[in-house]
């Protein structure tokens, strides 16, 4: 698989949530509607050329409500949003590409409770479902819950991989994450 920019990723049934929503995830001069619809509006075109406002507007109108989106319309410029509302309208843009491996990096960082577990919920949903989740997180509760395997990276390089079947506790999962330790290759 070769990417050289994201509509390569995209058509391969990849996307990425960011680490930084805000520098590099949303749009924040558009709508909570072109943030919603950016990736995947080649499926929303007339003719070809001519977008299907309709079809466009039934997808966020969806999204918000499945995703508990607060905004007062899809008109609404995504910059205004709070910050767990801005990555619920993320993840909304990447569940309209119904893609096969999901990479979520730092997914629930700086949003509110209720925002980061209806993410978390989602992220299980997902995986339930037979996608790919890949979650980058210095949240230790978070990856222990949330994760089959776990990857420990240090440096730069894998210090420690978990299977399902040994999950370390969040103390030696720490200790590898800080380079006090690691696993001797197998």
């Amino acid at each position: 698989l070769r990417i050289n920019k994201p509509r390569d990723a995209i058509s391969n049934g990849l996307c990425l949530l960011t680490e930084d929503r805000r520098a590099t995830g949303i749009m924040g001069v558009l709508s909570v509607e072109d943030n919603v619809a950016i990736s995947s509006l080649s499926k929303y075109l007339s003719a070809g050329i001519f977008i299907n406002n309709r079809k466009v507007d039934q997808l966020v109108k969806d999204n918000v409500a499945k995703l508990s989106i607060k905004t007062p319309s899809g008109k609404t410029q995504i910059q205004s949003l709070s910050g767990g509302n801005q990555q619920k309208v993320l993840i909304a843009r990447w569940l309209a590409n119904d893609p096969d491996i999901f990479i979520l990096d730092e997914p629930t960082r700086g949003i509110d409770v209720g925002a980061a577990e209806l993410v978390r919920n989602k992220l299980v949903e997902l995986r339930d479902a037979g996608a790919a989740v890949m979650l980058i997180s210095a949240d230790l509760t978070e990856v222990m819950e949330l994760s089959d395997d776990i990857i420990v990276l240090c440096g730069g390089e894998v210090v420690a991989w978990f299977d399902s079947a040994h999950k370390p506790d969040a103390v030696e999962l720490g200790e590898y994450m800080l380079g006090m330790k690691k696993m001797q290759p197998q």
